[in-house]
């Protein structure tokens, strides 16, 4: 419900969640391939012969090995790890085209873009700080090693404050935008569109 007079933080509240979903989803989603990768190269060094039952009306289907079950039950289910990074760049690059329809979908009081910016300073100030804890976190072998195979990350939690103040003025502009487009389209004092 907007009155008036109510205050719109909508854009606000979205930069943070952009900061702590990126900050969270792309470890996480390291977590998870190191840890599919793993269960693989264990289960993979686990194999005998499955006792089958002499019985010549049944289907043979050639699962006379642990690993022919395997291969067919557990490995096609392991092999999606090789999509974790891309999803985490979908989630990610989604949530910022997210950002700019909120911003373009909130109309606020021209006095909330300063807010807004003032806003931004701050949440770069963070995001500098998240950035430095990652590179930190990079420069441990384990960490290193579980996000080896994400570099558009890589990248994205290094270059963060930039992202972010960016993305957060150009989507605070098309807000201020949207205030000066015009009530109705017969408007003859405003700017037609």
């Amino acid at each position: 419900m907007n009155k008036k007079g109510q205050v719109h933080y909508d854009n606000l509240i979205t930069l943070v969640f952009f900061l702590v979903i990126v900050s969270a989803v792309g470890i996480f989603g390291g977590l998870v391939y190191f840890g599919m990768n793993t269960l693989e190269v264990t289960l993979k060094t686990v194999d005998f012969v499955i006792p089958t039952e002499d019985n010549t009306t049944a289907v043979a289907l050639n699962m006379s090995t642990f690993q022919d079950i395997l291969g067919v039950v557990v490995y096609p289910f392991l092999g999606l790890r090789d999509s974790l990074p891309y999803l985490t760049y979908f989630l990610v690059f989604s949530f910022i085209i997210a950002l700019g329809f909120s911003a373009y979908l909130t109309s606020k009081n021209p006095i909330f873009f300063v807010l807004h910016l003032l806003f931004t300073i701050l949440i770069t100030y963070f995001s500098f700080l998240l950035s430095n804890m990652y590179i930190g976190l990079l420069a441990d072998p384990f960490i290193n090693a579980l996000m080896i195979n994400f570099t558009i990350y890589n990248k994205l939690m290094i270059y963060l404050p930039q992202i972010i103040f960016f993305v957060s003025l150009v989507f605070g502009a098309i807000a201020f935008i949207n205030i000066m487009k015009p009530q109705n389209k017969y408007s003859s004092t405003d700017i037609n569109y």
